[in-house]
């Protein structure tokens, strides 16, 4: 009797436990926001903004969002790549730029995350902007290079490069090169656009589940 009554007692002293960890370890561990690891005290107001963006939905408007420095931009020396867990902010905060062009853009995704339209992509480790901007402006305030600039759709024309001071060593191969601003796209390009968009949105939310 007194083996039974001790062998219940540790039995409902493991559950106990289980019971325990499951609900106040398990559980909140499972369901605590990643995001929230960023309220750290050693990060700054600064670069928790651009790490963690604050989405807004705008109404589109006769603007759009330029990046000043083109995609398809050579380098004589290969440009250095960065940890894609940093942020635009935090690389310029050193002073570097990853190439021998201190104005070129840094294409850690800043903007990326700021925009709320997802209308902007990295490309050869450049920002790119879709013609799904509305052009809300959000990305001009997160890019420490300074390099989006808002354009109207008369714009027809612009050079894809912010580096306007002479003599200023760079190798880059688009310096100074000007070109077309497209404002629209054709319906099916348009389509498949949507399409990746909706592609990425399940592929990163089953990444985040499993």
């Amino acid at each position: 009797m007194i083996v039974f009554i001790i062998l219940l007692i540790i039995l409902v002293l493991l559950f106990s436990i289980i019971i325990t960890f499951a609900f106040h370890i398990l559980l909140p561990s499972i369901k605590e926001n990643p995001k929230d690891k960023l309220n750290d005290t050693l990060i700054s107001s600064a670069e928790r903004t651009c790490m963690q963006p604050e989405k807004k939905d705008f109404e589109p408007n006769d603007k759009k969002a330029i990046v000043l420095c083109s995609c398809n931009k050579k380098f004589n020396n290969q440009p250095q790549t960065f940890n894609e867990i940093h942020t635009c902010f935090m690389i310029k905060s050193t002073g570097l730029s990853g190439s021998d062009c201190k104005f070129a853009c840094i294409g850690l995704g800043d903007c990326k995350k700021a925009c709320s339209q997802e209308a902007i992509s990295i490309i050869n480790g450049c920002a790119v902007i879709s013609d799904l901007c509305c052009g809300c402006g959000s990305c001009v305030d997160v890019c420490p290079q300074k390099i989006i600039k808002m354009v109207t759709k008369d714009t027809k024309t612009i050079s894809l490069c912010s580096n306007n001071i002479s003599g200023e060593l760079t190798s880059c191969s688009e310096k100074g090169n000007v070109t077309n601003v497209e404002w629209k796209t054709k319906k099916d390009f348009k389509i498949w656009q949507y399409c990746y968009r909706i592609i990425i949105k399940i592929r990163t939310v089953f990444k985040s589940n499993y």
